[in-house]
């Protein structure tokens, strides 16, 4: 997240390109925040970590905050860590769901300061009336891998109804989970005896988003929100989990501009970077930056599964000599209700 987030380019064009150096030793420690809070508890959660020195590998989570989200009808909802990762979820998870037209706001204390989000009333969820898969080829870039390139793949599309007459902007967020078969007995310098089967849980993190400029009021059939390429994915079965926010202008702002950042090719060619404003303060010291978003919202959500005999496309089987356990993430316990 605070990669994501924290962007520090500066591009001075002049008679040639100068090397920027950013490993400055007198970079500064912020807050980092990520957070969601909305009508489905299982989607409400706040991320606490500083950013670190440039030269810095490992994150600073925060463990000892306390957090809570009020609203301005009344509610009270704790949040408390839940391991070593900065992750914060609500005390009473089943309790925890916004309710439309409310106005929540975020609180945190910590290290003897007091941050707050400014107040987002949670908009109304757009459903999902439909998801198609389109064959396409697009520029992708496996978890862990830096080489980007062309692969083949589905192109994921929803359909929605636009409510008419109003401004509306959408984001949407995944969960995946898949299955791989690879060829241990074909591993080199010695066959293994385990194991080709394997399972993954994984959390694709894409900014997408969109406004209603040009579909007010319309039934959107064939809006692009995600894409998966055949290739290791789409060898067995695939699990996906897609959620529809309606988001605030503020929100739509801050996430269309990651969402720009992320994609950039990194060329001099590229435009730059806009700034990137969160909606979080320290109550008392204004100058203080904070870094991050958090996001109030309505969501709604659409469970699909792509099994590789549905596919009327033809691409190799996934090749991998080895124990499938060897990939990052990897399990063999079989999932439940798969």
């Amino acid at each position: 997240m605070p990669k994501n987030i924290l962007v520090l380019v500066l591009l001075l064009f002049t008679s040639c390109i100068d090397p920027l150096d950013f490993r400055s030793s007198e970079q500064g420690e912020h807050l980092v925040v990520e957070g969601s809070f909305t009508n489905d508890p299982e989607q409400n959660y706040v991320r606490l970590s500083y950013s670190r020195p440039y030269a810095d590998p490992y994150t600073q989570f925060v463990l000892d905050a306390e957090v809570y989200v009020t609203s301005a009808e009344g509610e009270h909802y704790r949040f408390a860590n839940d391991g070593d990762d900065g992750n914060y979820f609500p005390v009473q998870p089943l309790e925890a769901a916004g309710v439309v037209g409310h106005t929540y706001t975020l609180h945190i204390e910590v290290n003897g300061k007091a941050y707050e989000s400014g107040p987002i009333t949670l908009k109304k969820p757009v459903p999902i009336d439909s998801v198609r898969f389109e064959v396409d080829e697009q520029v992708y870039s496996f978890p862990g891998y830096k080489e980007r390139k062309v692969w083949p793949g589905y192109s994921v599309q929803v359909g929605y109804q636009d409510p008419a007459d109003e401004k509306n902007f959408l984001r949407w967020t995944f969960s995946s989970q898949y299955e791989v078969s690879t060829q241990p007995r074909n591993a080199q310098p010695e066959p293994k005896d385990c194991c080709s089967r394997c399972f993954f849980n994984e959390v694709p993190r894409p900014f997408h988003t969109v406004d209603d400029r040009l579909t007010d009021g319309q039934q959107v059939t064939n809006q692009e929100v995600f894409f998966i390429p055949f290739e290791r994915y789409l060898g067995v079965k695939y699990k996906l989990d897609i959620y529809q926010y309606a988001i605030s202008e503020e929100a739509y702002e801050f996430f269309r501009i990651m969402e720009e950042q992320k994609q950039g090719t990194g060329t001099v060619f590229d435009p730059p970077p806009a700034q990137v404003t969160g909606n979080l303060y320290n109550v008392n010291d204004e100058d203080e930056q904070v870094i991050g978003f958090f996001d109030v919202s309505g969501v709604s959500k659409r469970q699909v599964v792509i099994k590789k005999e549905d596919i009327k496309y033809p691409f190799m089987p996934y090749e991998m000599p080895n124990d499938c356990r060897e990939m990052d993430g990897a399990f063999t316990e079989i999932p439940e209700g798969w």
